[in-house]
């Protein structure tokens, strides 16, 4: 039995009045509406030169999402535009076609009169340049991805133009403070130590975010020599301050922050900022605190004790080996065992590597620092890693090949293949991406993590 819809029309008499007539009225819209059509690319572009603002603005947002990389150039000419709303959505499509080619313009952006334009062109420019897709506000972005490695973040095969940092070291004097601390830490995340004497000058900023971002930037991009320049930060009056300058001070390994970091642990040494202080000693493996460490071996404080052993693994005694052999089989804590392995292996005895590398299967604290422990002994180690390739743990697997393409190993191209046709989907697309980063490489050296 076919069932006969009711028409139009008797729907409208079973409509209240008011009802009737609007069903009428939008009735006959859409009969004489035309049908909706996507505007072709060249209409786009042209709408570009449009005398009417409007009609650009919606021009550049449609050409944003076009994806297609022809777009950049028409989109590049209006960055200098009259209107602000125009010249924000032009920023916001050359984010959204993410091509180095749109970079100029950006730079250009750089100066803008309007803060929210100088802010989304510095978010824009790492986005582009570091592959990584921000989620949120541009200053969290770029706080959170500068605290997640301790050196530059662009892939090795990516060479950031020099007019960017130019650029970036004119906004590291803007008038906004979180646009200077954005600068900065988008010239530590891209890798512009051409800006250091800038990010120098930032560290006086009245600002202790600026301060703050500048520290963390010269950790990433400075030497040690330019680390000298952290050292009175660690008396800042802000506790974010002098917790980024103790991390950067750390990671540049400069020495001549020791007496003062010595100071400092002595005064803080039963508190959470003596801890700090006490890993920033221990990455700079100073001689000098050779004494402390051993002293803090004994600690009750497992922290305490990890840090120490870590300590005098960089310090490098060789005379240490066989004492730390035998602490090590005497030691409970399971963190603290795993600095041991380090230090062992930094030592010169590798056979110690294999709970590192286990390790990498872990979860949480305990990997990641596994995986630092691995990317600290560098390069040299990569051959010993081979074997682990075929570890029965698929964790283990994966997080070799993400260690070996952040070693930048040329040699473990023909290692990784055969993970291609792992078993674990996961461990496949992990070493597809680890050979791909190695191919872009050319096997030259990657990012420090």
């Amino acid at each position: 039995m076919t069932t006969q819809l009711p028409s139009v029309a008797e729907v409208a008499r079973r409509l209240p009045r008011a009802s009737t007539a609007a069903l009428v009225a939008g009735l006959a819209w859409a009969l004489a509406a035309p049908a909706v059509a996507e505007q072709p690319f060249e209409d786009l572009v042209a709408n570009l030169k449009s005398p009417t603002a409007r009609t650009r603005q919606a021009a550049a947002q449609e050409l944003g999402k076009s994806r297609r990389r022809e777009a950049v150039a028409p989109l590049s000419a209006l960055v200098r535009d009259p209107e602000v709303r125009v010249r924000l959505e032009v920023v916001k499509a050359l984010r959204n076609l993410r091509d180095l080619s749109a970079v100029p313009a950006l730079v250009t952006a750089l100066q803008d009169g309007e803060p929210d334009i100088r802010e989304e062109a510095i978010g824009t420019i790492v986005e582009i340049y570091a592959e990584r897709e921000r989620g949120g506000p541009i200053d969290k972005f770029l706080e959170t991805f500068s605290d997640e490695y301790d050196r530059a973040s662009v892939p090795p095969y990516t060479a950031v133009d020099p007019s960017v940092f130019r650029g970036l070291s004119g906004t590291l004097r803007d008038e906004k403070k979180g646009i200077r601390a954005e600068s900065a830490y988008a010239i530590g995340i891209l890798g512009g130590g051409s800006a250091v004497p800038a990010l120098v000058s930032a560290t006086q900023d009245p600002e202790a975010d600026v301060r703050g971002a500048a520290a963390t930037a010269i950790g990433k991009v400075g030497t040690a020599e330019d680390g000298k320049a952290l050292v009175p930060l660690l008396a800042d009056e802000s506790a974010t301050v002098r917790n980024r300058a103790l991390s950067a001070i750390g990671v540049l390994r400069v020495r001549e922050a020791g007496p003062a970091l010595r100071e400092m642990f002595e005064q803080h040494r039963r508190r959470d900022l003596g801890t700090r202080v006490l890993a920033s000693l221990s990455r700079i493996g100073d001689p000098a605190q050779a004494d402390l460490f051993r002293e803090l071996l004994s600690s009750s404080d497992p922290e305490h004790r990890r840090l120490a052993v870590e300590g005098l693994g960089r310090v490098a005694d060789p005379s240490t080996l066989p004492a730390f052999k035998k602490d090590y089989q005497r030691e409970k804590n399971a963190d603290v065992q795993l600095a041991y392995n380090f230090a062992i292996v930094s030592l010169g005895d590798r056979a110690f590597l294999d709970a590192i590398v286990l390790a990498l299967g872990s979860s949480g604290a305990r990997a990641r620092r596994a995986r630092d422990y691995v990317l600290e002994l560098g390069l040299p180690i990569a051959p010993d890693l081979y074997p682990y390739l075929n570890d029965r743990d698929p964790e283990v697997r994966g997080a070799l090949c993400d260690v070996l393409a952040q070693l930048g190993d040329a040699g473990a191209t023909p290692r990784l293949s055969p993970l291609l046709a792992d078993p674990n989907s996961r461990v496949a697309d992990r070493a597809n991406r680890a050979i791909e980063k190695l191919r872009r490489a050319g096997g030259g050296a990657a990012p420090s993590p």
